[in-house]
């Protein structure tokens, strides 16, 4: 995997000119799908006459398992390599038009950690000290990174295999949050009596929100008549973000301040801003390219089914039959 993205490093980071000789390559094979497109619409003009009418439009959607490779800046800054799901819904207006419209979303995972600790808890009344609570305790803590984008899509017209290539635009939100768990057998200091797993309390140490947009290619492979085996590769340029990496909320110095919770412990005494965490967040651009395996579903669309003829009686019998001549 190292090797993979060293080599997608080099094609993205070399130089800018590489980049624009992409976005050409891109726009050549556009305009060379569009022209195919055409011309098998044409050519099939004549037997559309002879078939069942094709609906008018489609709905196509796609679910797939993704993984993020930063890139540029975001590479040499983060040592991440986020892996989550996508999901993306387009529509195609016209059959014979190989253009779709819609959007999608992507969560992905950029790392996690569990700590466990035991704290020792002062209950007081006043500034009298009454007891003590030795408390085991949890800190689980996940960097995640959410995208949605729109999306146009520029796809093949034929049956088996579907070649396409996908525009987007839309916005990148990272943020890190942490979740604090009582693991005692009485959970002193759950927020409620009846949480089974003990959570105290939770908290966004850092989030962040920039534009994301980009381009891809991929490929549908026919499985059934309504299923196709989806592979796509998506580059995401994006903005300036604060985040945290993998490997920082490894080494986290977590401070919970356990100090004037009262004679009640149990009412849940915990509150988000007794959460304290040393770390200087991370400031880079997000650029990443997206590696995505998945399903693609084909939803069907309006005017699926042609009314069958119905012979026309107008009122007339059925024709008699002629009755042989007897003497």
């Amino acid at each position: 995997m190292a090797i993979h993205i060293h080599l997608w490093h080099n094609f993205f980071h070399s130089a800018p000119e590489k980049f624009e000789n992409g976005m050409k390559r891109i726009y050549l094979i556009l305009v060379l799908l569009l022209s195919i497109s055409t011309a098998y619409s044409q050519n099939n003009s004549a037997n559309s006459k002879k078939q069942p009418p094709k609906p008018k439009s489609a709905t196509y959607c796609d679910f797939n398992l993704t993984m993020g490779i930063p890139m540029y800046m975001f590479s040499e800054v983060s040592s991440s390599l986020p892996f989550g799901f996508s999901l993306n819904v387009l529509h195609q207006p016209r059959n014979y038009i190989p253009i779709l419209f819609g959007g999608g979303i992507t969560y992905l995972n950029a790392g996690g950690n569990r700590l466990t600790r035991t704290l020792t808890a002062d209950i007081t009344a006043g500034n009298v000290l009454i007891d003590q609570i030795v408390m085991p305790l949890e800190f689980r803590i996940n960097n995640n990174i959410f995208n949605g984008h729109a999306m146009v899509r520029f796809q093949g017209p034929w049956n088996v295999v579907k070649p396409y290539i996908d525009l987007s635009g839309g916005f990148n939100y990272l943020w890190t949050n942490t979740a604090v768990y009582d693991l005692s057998e009485e959970r002193y200091f759950s927020s409620n009596n009846n949480n089974d797993n003990g959570l105290i309390t939770r908290k966004t140490q850092v989030s962040d929100i920039t534009w994301a947009a980009g381009f891809g290619a991929g490929l549908y492979i026919r499985l059934n008549p309504a299923m196709y085996l989806n592979l796509n590769a998506h580059y995401m340029g994006a903005g300036w973000a604060q985040y945290y990496d993998r490997n920082q909320i490894k080494d986290w110095d977590i401070q919970l301040n356990v100090s004037g919770v009262g004679a009640n412990p149990e009412s849940g005494a915990f509150q988000s801003d007794d959460l304290s965490l040393s770390g200087i967040p991370k400031n880079s651009r997000t650029d990443m390219l997206y590696a995505q395996l998945g399903l693609g579903f084909s939803l069907g669309g309006r005017g699926n089914a042609a009314k069958a003829k119905q012979p026309k009686t107008q009122g007339k019998a059925s024709p008699k039959t002629k009755i042989p001549y007897r003497r």
